[in-house]
């Protein structure tokens, strides 16, 4: 299983207590689907940077899971099903990782070559004199 962000954005029109209601739907079907869900995070109604579906603004959602890309596309597929989501977004985070750890490698291997070779690091005040 694989870490996912999943953040969706349910119609304004929809009072609090069905977006709670909205939010447990979804967070039963990533149980159901044998999901793990790490974190729900709810950032409540915030006004959207564009409109969407003739919207302005949406309540925000997001989920932290460990997960396999079926229940991802599932959920995506519900997403899209219900009318209350306006719009979502799936990200996978265990590549986000890697490419942080490469970029750590890069860095500590480049240090190193510069060392052996007597090359000093120079700030920028020495370089712009």
């Amino acid at each position: 299983m694989r870490r996912y962000e999943t953040i969706f954005i349910a119609s304004p029109t929809l009072t609090d207590e069905q977006v709670d209601e909205l939010v447990r739907y979804f967070e039963g079907i990533v149980a159901e689907q044998g999901g793990e869900l790490l974190r729900t995070d709810k950032w409540g109604r915030k006004k959207l940077a564009y409109e969407v579906q003739k919207f302005s603004e949406g309540y925000y959602t997001l989920f932290e899971m460990n997960a396999g890309s079926n229940l991802v596309a599932e959920l995506e597929r519900r997403f899209r099903n219900n009318d209350s989501v306006i719009k979502f977004m799936s990200v996978r985070m265990d590549e986000q990782a890697k490419a942080a750890e490469r970029q750590k490698v890069r860095y500590a291997r480049e240090a190193k070559r510069k060392a052996q070779a007597g090359i000093k690091e120079r700030s920028a005040e020495e370089v712009m004199g």
